[in-house]
């Protein structure tokens, strides 16, 4: 079995079969001018010195999570309608915030590709100019997708916007997602690194705490990447207001503030001392490892053999691997079989996981069929890459002896 080096296809062998795994590097989108704000300068708290960021809402090119959003359906017409293309059409609410001051009507004239938004929630649908959209594409009147969807939440700071893409689907029931397409962006200097910084707000509930979603959390020269939530690479982690990154940890406080017309977020990032333990990584290759669940939120860029991580008992590690332009991340089924991981001041806990990456097949017999299984497994369990070519799926090829008796592709799943 031949080790998983990072180039190209990966390929290993068997008895039984030869694969051969095409990859795909990450295909990177172009993000609109970014002109974050950073307040320069450390500041006295209770905790430490302490550094401010300004975030500024952003919109980008790209989705960075998708959600599904509830629709009560309505039976009788809204207040005012414009004049709809003829029966095809489906009414009903949007449940955007959980409240129902945050619900807001709409309807979709399916037969025109239209969808029609109550953005000022009067139940009036013909005095939101801003609020018409024409399908971009679909699928006869079963599925209509509708972007560029500029949506208003309320807030105790007013209203926030949202960019989102919607689609929506009519198999027997009208149902909705949502592609979020923005987010609070700015940059801060913590121990002479510049990082991005975003807050990611949970596009369902926006009522609660705005540390309630995702932060985003990179190096500066990766702003124009795309990236997202479930793509493997932990470019976002979820919010905690105890963070320890660059060999420091800080205490994380998010205001809102409003100026005029002008709505922005504060962030502030106030440094603590808490007790350190050492923490093992026994694999190469390790980009960004974290620690969730405990009693902070433990983000490890590159690190190499032994680190120092504040004390406690963590509930899981997440690792993205990385060489050359390929990615891989510790498969989730992997990562809640790994248990907790308890950091002490006497001795190092250790956290298998890392490269080399190897290619495996595991081959079970069914009645007169042989079922293949690929995975790709390293230190801690099978991974997964970041981003993969489906267009061409792990292959696969059988002899006896030195004849070919069979081949096949592997399918994604």
């Amino acid at each position: 079995m031949k080790d998983w080096e990072f180039k190209g296809p990966a390929a290993g062998t068997l008895k039984a079969a030869t694969l051969v795994v095409g990859l795909l590097g990450l295909i990177f989108c172009a993000v609109g001018s970014v002109q974050a704000q950073e307040v320069t300068g450390t500041s006295k708290s209770p905790g430490g010195p302490s550094v401010t960021v300004y975030l500024d809402y952003r919109e980008v090119n790209y989705s960075v999570v998708n959600w599904g959003l509830t629709l009560i359906p309505k039976s009788s017409a809204f207040k005012k309608e414009p004049v709809f293309s003829g029966s095809k059409v489906i009414r009903g609410t949007l449940q955007l915030g959980g409240t129902k001051s945050d619900e807001m009507g709409y309807a979709w004239d399916r037969g025109a590709g239209k969808l029609y938004l109550d953005l000022n929630r009067n139940l009036d649908l013909t005095d939101d100019p801003a609020g018409v959209f024409s399908c971009a594409r679909g699928f006869n009147d079963s599925f209509q997708f509708f972007t560029n969807v500029r949506l208003p939440f309320k807030t105790p700071a007013g209203n926030r916007p949202m960019l989102a893409d919607l689609s929506f689907y009519n198999y027997g029931q009208p149902t909705c997602s949502l592609a979020m397409r923005s987010l609070w962006q700015g940059k801060v200097t913590l121990q002479g690194e510049e990082w991005e910084v975003g807050l990611l707000a949970n596009p369902i509930d926006q009522r609660t705490s705005l540390e309630s979603g995702s932060l985003l959390l990179r190096p500066w020269g990766d702003r124009n990447k795309p990236f997202n939530l479930y793509g493997g690479a932990l470019d976002a982690v979820p919010f905690s207001r105890n963070l320890f990154v660059g060999n420091q940890a800080y205490q994380l406080r998010c205001t809102n503030e409003v100026l005029g017309d002008v709505v922005k977020v504060q962030m502030q990032f106030t440094e603590q001392q808490p007790k350190l333990g050492e923490l093992k990584i026994t694999g190469d290759y390790v980009q960004r490892a974290t620690l969730e669940g405990g009693p902070y939120l433990v983000v490890l860029d590159k690190p190499a053999g032994m680190v120092k991580v504040p004390v406690g008992r963590y509930g899981q590690a997440k690792v993205c691997l990385k060489k050359g332009d390929v990615q891989a991340y510790l498969d989730p089924r992997t990562q809640a079989a790994a248990g907790h991981i308890t950091v002490s001041e006497a001795a190092p806990a250790v956290l298998t996981v890392g490269g080399p990456l190897t290619n495996s097949v595991s081959v079970s017999r069914q009645g007169r069929k042989l079922a293949l299984n690929y995975q790709l497994v390293g230190a801690g369990g099978a991974y997964q890459m970041v981003s993969q070519d489906r267009s061409h799926p792990p292959e696969f090829a059988v002899y006896q002896g030195d004849k070919k008796v069979g081949s096949g592709k592997f399918e994604f799943g």
